[in-house]
């Protein structure tokens, strides 16, 4: 068989259900793209994933291009929360732990030896969302479990250990609300003494430094350290040419990145937290499941693909407020579709895109945003909740990214840390209509007044 010239890279992007093999050209298009789903596996009573066969798909599609590509570098970009323990044998013991498992039943025992948020800047979140839970559920189950382990691996150093046997660390996979990482003191956190594992965490590797090699047909390919999904994402812009920004990445989850917020700023009730960058600065961040929420009131009013927006009607009468997903400020409740029953499809649909819109203006506000947002992902389809959101912020640019970056393309960024990426971005225009603000503020002063809030 023939093999061209050029080198195509490979990005195994692993998200909490799908699973992707990207093959890219020097360019960072993708030329060959491979998927498929994780799935789980219950080992010593915990919920883990198949990621051992994850790897084993990986190899089988990375040798199969092979044969007519030569291959140069590989990447894993990986969901945050997955963690392996590997033993003095260099043999798995768990991997990779599932986060929507309960691993929080030992809840009242952990928040007294948890560190405080002022120290590692996350809040206490549900199931296993924070490693620390996950890690003291298993010292707590089965101690000898903890005892047996010599590493403690992050998920896309564990795919690393899996293609090269060397073990590494990396920042932004810590420092994403795990409870291991000390904001303050930029090092491991208190909690990692307390539970005694210190040593049991490999030495951290910048994300784009190259950890060893795998022999792959005629191709050595270079194994990079990898990257947390959503830090991937936000290297992208980064690396671009806009240097003052507030990022809205949405799909499932919408986060809003902004290094401008002071860390002091962050309220863990809200839902706030820091992540940190792959160069190790904090990264303010504030959630929500914005995704689920409007697909719940889609699907709930049967919202179709082809329905207009009408506002041309009192919409302050019928103001929708939260919440319809877990995670983020305020408390999941279902909606009284009779109250809107009067209403015309394309009334509601207006009212799912102003809720939408006021949503991510309150994170905005608790974030303290007064630079250049910029809006990513599936959001940027929806013109009416853009432009409700540009005009409520009159103050601020509004910039959609006209190509959607996703963590694969963001992971490419580790292949050459010094490039600069270019951005194709479009202004939002803001509607005529200065009465939006105030119902917002009334919308507002309504989450208050009803205690919507989890903290409430």
């Amino acid at each position: 068989m023939m093999v061209t010239s050029k080198k195509l890279n490979v990005v195994l992007d692993i998200g909490k259900t799908n699973v992707k093999l990207n093959f890219v050209n020097n360019d960072n298009k993708t030329v060959k793209s491979f998927t498929t789903q994780q799935k789980n596996i219950n080992k010593f009573g915990i919920k883990t994933l198949n990621s051992n066969l994850i790897v084993k798909w990986s190899l089988d599609k990375i040798q199969k291009i092979e044969k007519t590509n030569q291959l140069d570098k590989f990447v894993c970009t990986a969901h945050g929360t997955s963690i392996a323990l590997i033993d003095h044998n260099n043999e798995e013991i768990l991997a990779c732990t599932d986060y929507e498992f309960k691993f929080d039943q030992f809840f009242d025992e952990y928040q007294k030896i948890a560190p405080k948020f002022s120290e590692s800047f996350t809040p206490f979140l549900e199931g296993g969302l924070n490693i620390g839970t996950q890690l003291y559920y298993i010292y707590k189950k089965n101690p000898n479990l903890i005892l047996d382990t010599k590493y403690i691996l992050n998920y896309p150093q564990y795919i690393v250990w899996k293609l090269t046997n060397n073990f590494v660390s990396e920042i932004s996979y810590l420092g994403c609300h795990t409870h291991l990482w000390n904001y303050k003191k930029n090092k491991l956190s208190s909690l990692v003494n307390k539970l005694g594992i210190k040593k049991k965490f490999p030495q951290i590797k910048k994300a784009w430094e190259t950890v060893g090699q795998k022999k792959i047909g005629k191709s050595n390919l270079q194994i990079i350290n990898g990257v947390h999904d959503s830090n991937a994402s936000y290297l992208y812009f980064k690396n671009s040419g806009i240097k003052d920004f507030t990022l809205i990445s949405t799909g499932t989850w919408y986060i809003l990145f902004n290094q401008k917020t002071s860390l002091s700023n962050l309220d863990p009730s809200m839902d706030m937290l820091a992540n940190i960058d792959v160069f190790g600065k904090s990264t303010p961040t504030m959630r929500f499941m914005g995704g689920r929420e409007y697909d719940y009131l889609v699907k709930t009013f049967k919202i179709s693909n082809n329905t207009k927006p009408l506002s041309s009607f009192n919409y302050k009468d019928f103001l929708i407020y939260p919440s319809y997903a877990a995670g983020g400020a305020f408390i999941k409740k279902r909606i009284n579709t009779g109250l809107f029953k009067k209403l015309k499809k394309g009334e509601v649909y207006y009212l799912i895109c102003l809720y939408m819109a006021f949503l991510i203006n309150f994170c905005l506000n608790k974030m303290n945003s007064t630079n250049t947002i910029i809006l990513d992902g599936p959001i940027t389809k929806n013109n009416c909740i853009m432009k409700i959101l540009s005009t409520l912020r009159d103050k601020q640019i509004v910039l959609k990214n006209k190509k959607e970056i996703g963590t694969s393309l963001g992971a490419t960024n580790l292949f050459d840390i010094k490039k600069k990426n270019k951005l194709y971005t479009k202004a939002i225009n803001k509607f005529q209509n200065k009465n939006l603000k105030n119902v917002y503020n009334i919308w507002e002063e309504n989450l208050y007044k009803k205690k919507l809030f989890n903290s409430s």
